[in-house]
């Protein structure tokens, strides 16, 4: 036969009952938080996903369209030496005001595109915008002679001016002849 006897429960474990049901409890609310915050990481890491692949895309769009205003700006240039070239088989002698005008032009669209020339002759030597390619007779410091333009793109230098420095050393006097001492 079996013997069963109640199982009474004593006091102290009575008391835990409402320790453990409150601590189930406590357990199911911060796995429902974690569930929650787990949600909008992820809403918020693929919001800032969607966000990179937007700018990127802005990016290559703003670079693609300054290169399209460039390449539009430079086309009329193209058209005056075209069109120079033309006349140049004509009356060769017309070609140096055609080329002149079209240099005009070109400076102009490079202008307008916000491109500045480097500061050349008579101008204090820079070594951010100037490059030495030589020295020469002439005030110390200063620009002599430009080689080759240099130019800027607001504060970015495109390329420096290849310059001759003055040395600040100038010409030996060319000795004049002394009177001669002796007497006949």
């Amino acid at each position: 036969m079996e013997n069963k006897e109640p199982v009474v429960e004593s006091p102290e474990t009575q008391n835990d009952l409402p320790e453990v049901e409150r601590l189930k409890g406590e357990v199911e609310f911060l796995k429902a938080e974690l569930e929650a915050s787990k949600n909008k990481f992820l809403r918020l890491y693929a919001d800032f996903e969607n966000y990179k692949k937007r700018m990127a895309q802005e990016l290559e769009a703003a670079q693609r369209n300054g290169k399209f205003d460039a390449v539009r700006a430079l086309l009329g240039t193209m058209d005056d030496l075209e069109r120079a070239l033309g006349f140049a088989s004509v009356k060769p002698e017309d070609l140096i005001p055609g080329v002149r005008s079209v240099l005009e032009n070109f400076t102009r669209n490079l202008k307008s595109l916000g491109v500045e020339a480097v500061p050349g002759v008579g101008s204090e030597f820079d070594p951010r915008y100037h490059e030495a390619i030589g020295a020469a007779e002439g005030e110390e410091g200063k620009v002599m002679h430009v080689y080759q333009q240099g130019f800027k793109y607001g504060d970015l230098l495109v390329r420096p001016a290849r310059v001759v420095v003055g040395s600040g050393a100038k010409p030996e006097e060319a000795e004049s002849p002394k009177p001669s001492t002796e007497s006949n």
